[in-house]
């Protein structure tokens, strides 16, 4: 397993627990590195902040030379920082060396005085007292309406995390649950800072460099941050301002992570996709979301009817997957709609939880839910049970064996539901599933699930193939 800084195709790369890792500053001996986007080390100046210094340097830019070492004595405090062109200076030496220049250099600059004064004396004839920003004689003269400070935009010197600090060191294998399932929502939105200077702007945001298809959002001249909820983790995006007749344009890139979402009135909603799987695949996000019930059946999680068309711009879900037993409605349940929307599919499903799974009672709906997942019609899909825990986390653990995630991640991501829950949610809850797939072939837990499904469940080839093929990427 790969640890530390390692030589690839000419570029260091930083590397944790067998992945490239985006570390801030670190230190290997005595040696001090700074490690961006991807876990490649950086040359040359670079701004270092507070959030990335990792406690071994202060917040200001330093040099970095061409072997990614610090340069001793390279730090410039952030106030201080001035771009200088050596090469503008020599130039200038040069020219002052030259005779000929020397006597016809100062001949033109005089030339040039005189020419200004004569053009500032006419202007002087047709300007009002105050205009772009000069101080009035006066005090009480307004000042012309046509000057308009500059406008300011954020600038994305990191990469953008949408989650909280204890979630990203969980996601990072640095603490487990058992330290933080205390701390509160994970859930970050993206505050997008600016000052448009009285001015109304447009923001359009999107993963396209061309920003071809790009969301729209207004930014009021009255405000100065607007929120944005639901990017996707490791995703670069490119977004245009535009004010009046000026366009301005800028990219950022969001930290690999747990992509958690928000969902008015739900909790416990994340994507199960950005993982990478063993054979170096990546299951694609945007199209599975797990969380609690939104109609409040059993629990107090209600989707407000004012927030469905915004999570349907969001999300663009086609399918309510139901882990519920329709038996909460009785005779009703026939005529239950989703909550996500009239042109939503729904269908309760009765799903077991834990070692239930290997109760026959369970197994026709347990084929039912992976008929369903391999059906492309039915996604993007929200998947849920009460809490979005047990049965979901059942659910889920085997729907990610399958697609040949490792075990580390696929139990963490079951443990994660312990932002939500006061009690602390424990990989062991899984150890009924574990226990009952020992005795089916294969050499690995993934093999296992698979074997399971197949030849007990009646989960087909094509099925599985047909599910591989919806979530995973290159």
């Amino acid at each position: 397993m790969k640890n530390g800084l390692f030589m690839e195709d000419g570029k260091l790369v930083y590397y944790a627990n067998d992945l490239p890792k985006h570390a801030g500053v670190v230190q290997v001996g005595e040696d001090i590195y700074y490690i961006g986007s991807h876990g490649l080390a950086v040359k040359g100046r670079h701004v270092v902040r507070t959030a990335m210094s990792n406690g071994i340097l202060k917040h200001g830019t330093y040099t970095f030379g061409e072997d990614y070492r610090l340069v001793e004595g390279s730090y410039i405090p952030p106030e201080k920082v001035r771009r200088k062109s050596k090469k503008k200076k020599q130039g200038l030496k040069k020219l002052l060396k030259n005779k000929k220049l020397r006597i016809w250099v100062p001949v033109a600059l005089l030339a040039v005085f005189l020419l200004s004064l004569i053009a500032m004396d006419e202007s002087l004839l047709h300007r009002s007292p105050v205009q772009n920003g000069d101080v009035a004689a006066d005090p009480k003269a307004p000042v012309s309406s046509e000057y308009r400070p500059p406008i300011s935009l954020p600038t994305f010197d990191e990469e953008v995390l949408l989650c909280s600090e204890a979630a990203q060191r969980v996601y990072e294998g640095e603490l487990t649950m058992a330290d933080v399932y205390k701390t509160g929502d994970p859930y970050r939105s993206l505050a997008f800072q600016y000052n448009l200077q009285g001015q109304d702007g447009l923001l359009i945001l999107s993963e396209n460099q061309k920003l071809s298809g790009g969301e729209e959002y207004i930014l009021p001249k009255d405000n100065t941050v607007l929120v944005i909820d639901n990017l996707k983790t490791d995703t670069d995006y490119y977004y245009k301002v535009k004010v009046g007749q000026q366009d301005y344009v800028g990219s950022f890139h969001t930290a690999k992570s747990t992509r958690y979402v928000y969902i008015p009135g739900a909790k416990n909603t994340r994507d199960i996709g950005g993982y990478k799987t063993l054979d170096g695949k990546k299951v694609k996000q945007g199209l599975l979301i797990r969380g609690t019930e939104i109609d409040g059946i059993e629990s107090s999680y209600i989707l407000p009817s004012s927030e469905v068309e915004n999570v349907q711009n969001t999300f663009s879900f086609v399918y309510d997957m139901d882990l519920r037993s329709s038996g909460l409605l009785g005779d009703s349940s026939a005529a239950y709609r989703s909550y996500l929307g009239e042109n939503v599919g729904h269908e309760f499903y009765g799903a077991p939880q834990y070692g239930q799974i290997f109760n026959a009672v369970f197994q026709a709906n347990l084929r039912r839910i992976f008929s369903a997942l391999a059906d492309a019609e039915k996604y993007p899909m929200y998947l849920h049970c009460t809490w979005g825990r047990d049965r979901t986390g059942t659910i889920v653990y085997l729907l990610q064996g399958l697609l040949n995630m490792s075990e580390e991640d696929m139990k963490r991501e079951f443990t994660l539901s312990g932002f939500l829950h006061t009690d602390l949610i424990e990989p062991t809850y899984l150890d009924a599933i574990d226990a009952g797939l020992q005795p089916y072939d294969g050499n690995t837990l993934q093999e296992k699930i698979v074997t399971f499904l197949t030849t007990v469940v009646g989960v087909t080839d094509e099925e599985i193939a047909s599910i591989r093929r919806i979530f995973l990427e290159d």
